[in-house]
C-alpha cells in the first residue's frame, strides 16, 4: 500500500496494530506507533489509541501501554480495558487492580470485561478483600444474574483466594450453573484437601446433568485417593472408560492408578497400570510411592524392578519411594547402592528428600555416625532432615549428636515444633528432667506452638 503512494488511515493503522499484537511483532508495532504520532491521529480517536495500548500490552511492552494511556487525550472504558487485560495477562495482577481503581478515579464506568479481567487478577494475586470490593460493584449492577462467564470468574477468583464458603455461596445463588462454574469449585476443594465436599459437589453436578471432562476426572481422583472413598472411584473409572477417555489422556490412567494406590488397592492398582495402551514412568512412580505409603514397602520394590524390566528410566521421585522402602525394610546396603546409582547411572543428583532418607534410614539402623556424616553432605537443610536425626537419637539414646541436631534444627526453623518434642524427649529420657523443661520453655519462647508428630511414621521409632 505504501509503495504505491496510498497514505493510511486511522482504520489501516488500527487493522495493523491488531496484527502485530496477534504476532507479537513489537518493532513492526514501534513504527506505527512513530507514523501516528507524526500524523496526530490519537488526537481523538480512542480506537486507534487502544489498538496501542493492547498491541504493547499484548507484546509485553506493560510500562509503554501505561505511558500511551497516561498520554491520551480522550480514553473510554475499552482502552482501559487494554492495560488492565494486559497486566493480567503478564501476572501482574497488582498493577491491574491499580489501574481498575485509577480508572475508577476518573470516572469511566467498567464494564464486564473490566470486571472479568480484574476478578483473575484479584485471583493471581489473592487479594479477597480487593475482589470482595469487585463483587460489590457487580452485585449492585446486576450483572450475574445475566452473565454466567462473569459469574464464573467470580467462583474462580474466591477458590483462588482459598475462600470456598464464599465460592459455594456465590454458585449457589446462580439461576444456572454449567460445568465450568462446578468445576472450580470441585478442583478449589481438592486443593484444600476437602476430598469429601468436592465428590459431593460432584454428585450435585450431575444431578443437573451436567457431564465431567478429563481435567475434572483428575481433580476427582485425586479427592478420592486423599479420603480413601475406594467406591467411588471406581465409580469415576467406570465413567471414565464409558466416555472412553483413557484413550485419549494418558495423564487419567496415572491418576487412577495413583487413586487406587492411595486407597491400598494395590493388585487393582497394578492391573490398571498394565492395561493402560501407554504406561510411561510416572505412572509407575503412582504404583510405587503409593505401595510404600500403604506400608508395602516389598511391593515398591517388586514393582520398581517390573518398571526397569520395561526399560522406564527411573527418575528423582521413584528414587524418594525406593530410598524410603529400603529404610523401613532396613535394607541399608541396598539403599547405598540406589543412592550412587541415582548420579553414577542416571545421572540424577540427589536432593533434600534423597538425603532425608538415608539419614532416616542410618537412624533407624543405629548408625548415627553415618546419618551426620549424610546430613554433612547436604547443601541446604530444613526442619525434616534435623527431625529425623533426631527421631533416631531419641531411639538410641544418644544424647549428644540430639543436641548437636538440635542446635542446627534450631537455627533452621526455630519455629518447628517437632524438634524441641523431640530433644525434650532425648532429655527425660536421660534423666535430664531439667534440660527437658529448659527446651519446653525455649518452645515457648520461640513459638513454636504445634506439638505434633511424636509418633509420625516419617521418623525412626
Amino acid at each position: 500500500m505504501l509503495r504505491e503512494g496510498l497514505t493510511p488511515d486511522a482504520v489501516t493503522y488500527t487493522c495493523a496494530l491488531k496484527s502485530c499484537s496477534s504476532i507479537g511483532a513489537l518493532d513492526k508495532g514501534k513504527q506505527i506507533h512513530e507514523d501516528v504520532d507524526a500524523l496526530g491521529l490519537l488526537a481523538n480517536d480512542p480506537v486507534l489509541g487502544t489498538a496501542l495500548i493492547d498491541m504493547y500490552a499484548k507484546c509485553g511492552a506493560l510500562s509503554k501501554a501505561q505511558q500511551v494511556l497516561a498520554e491520551l487525550p480522550v480514553k473510554n472504558v475499552a482502552t482501559w480495558n487494554a492495560l488492565i487485560a494486559g497486566y493480567t495477562q503478564h501476572d501482574e495482577g497488582m498493577q491491574a487492580v491499580s489501574c481498575f481503581e485509577g480508572m475508577q478515579r476518573e470516572g469511566v464506568a467498567p464494564d464486564v470485561v473490566t470486571f472479568i479481567c480484574v476478578l483473575k487478577a484479584c485471583g493471581s494475586i489473592q487479594r479477597v478483600d480487593k475482589g470482595e470490593r469487585v463483587h460489590d460493584e457487580i452485585a449492585k449492577r446486576g450483572l450475574l444474574q445475566g452473565n454466567l462467564q462473569l459469574a464464573n470468574c467470580l467462583i474462580d477468583m474466591y477458590v483462588k483466594c482459598g475462600a470456598l464458603a464464599k465460592a459455594q455461596k456465590v454458585l449457589e445463588e446462580l439461576p444456572y450453573r454449567n460445568f465450568v462454574s462446578w468445576s472450580s469449585l470441585i478442583a478449589g476443594f481438592v486443593q484444600q484437601g476437602e476430598g469429601e465436599e468436592a465428590l459431593n459437589c460432584f454428585e450435585r453436578m450431575q444431578s443437573e446433568g451436567i457431564s465431567a471432562n478429563a481435567v475434572t476426572f483428575l481433580c476427582l481422583l485425586k479427592a478420592c485417593g486423599s479420603i480413601g472413598a475406594v467406591d467411588r472411584g471406581e465409580k469415576l473409572h467406570k465413567e471414565i472408560s464409558k466416555q472412553e477417555l483413557l484413550q485419549k489422556d494418558y495423564v487419567l490412567g496415572t491418576a487412577l492408578v495413583d487413586m487406587y494406590a492411595k486407597c491400598g488397592a494395590l493388585t487393582k492398582a497394578h492391573q490398571v497400570l498394565k492395561e493402560l495402551s501407554y504406561r510411561d514412568a510416572a505412572a509407575w512412580n503412582a504404583l510405587i510411592a503409593g505401595s510404600v505409603q500403604r506400608g508395602e514397602a516389598e511391593k515398591a520394590l517388586d514393582y520398581f524392578e517390573e518398571m526397569q524390566q520395561e526399560g522406564l528410566s527411573p527418575g528423582s521421585a521413584t528414587f524418594s519411594s525406593i530410598l524410603s522402602a529400603c529404610s523401613r525394610l532396613g535394607r541399608m546396603e541396598d539403599a547405598q547402592m540406589y543412592f550412587v546409582n541415582m548420579s553414577t547411572k542416571y545421572g540424577i543428583e540427589p536432593i533434600l528428600e534423597h538425603y532425608t532418607c538415608m539419614v532416616d534410614l542410618f537412624g533407624r539402623a543405629g548408625h548415627l555416625h553415618k546419618a551426620v556424616e549424610m546430613i554433612e553432605k547436604i547443601p541446604s537443610s530444613d526442619s525434616g532432615v534435623w527431625s529425623a536425626l533426631l527421631s533416631a537419637c531419641r531411639k538410641w539414646g544418644d544424647v549428644n549428636v540430639g543436641k548437636w541436631a538440635f542446635d542446627h534444627a534450631v537455627q533452621v526453623n526455630k519455629q518447628a515444633s517437632a524438634i524441641y518434642v523431640l530433644m525434650a524427649d532425648i532429655y527425660a529420657a536421660a534423666g535430664m528432667h531439667d534440660d527437658a523443661e529448659s527446651i519446653e520453655a525455649l518452645r515457648i519462647q520461640n513459638k513454636a506452638w504445634k506439638r505434633h508428630m511424636r509418633n509420625s511414621s516419617i521418623y525412626a521409632t
